[in-house]
């Protein structure tokens, strides 16, 4: 029996649905998580050695690997730029609430702060 794209669409929402509860539930990081984690760590290490030209190799790396995605090259350095120097001024990681030990969020509102 053939399915409608509908269908399909249909259980493939369901599906991820399910397999993102199930990586909820086991608090299993995604790969953002561990992007924006390693990220945090490479900038906040570099700017508190006070290693700016291996920020600089490392931002240049970056906006490359991002202009060759499509990204624009000015608005990546931009949006760089502006990481770093909040970084510098004293902005801390952000954790994921929900996360948190004896936190009693509910699934829909861990979801809105993701």
């Amino acid at each position: 029996m053939v399915q409608s794209r509908k269908e399909r669409l249909a259980r493939q929402r369901d599906r991820q649905r399910a397999l993102r509860a199930a990586s909820r539930s086991r608090r299993k990081p995604s790969r953002d998580d561990i992007a924006r984690t390693l990220l945090h760590f490479a900038i906040t290490k570099n700017l508190s050695m006070e290693r700016r030209e291996r920020l600089e190799d490392l931002q240049h790396q970056i906006v490359t690997a991002l202009v060759v995605q499509g990204f624009n090259e000015r608005e990546t350095e931009i949006v760089w730029d502006a990481l770093v120097e909040k970084y510098q001024s004293g902005w801390s990681f952000q954790l994921k609430r929900h996360l948190s030990k004896g936190d009693d969020l509910d699934v829909d509102e861990a979801d809105a702060d993701t």
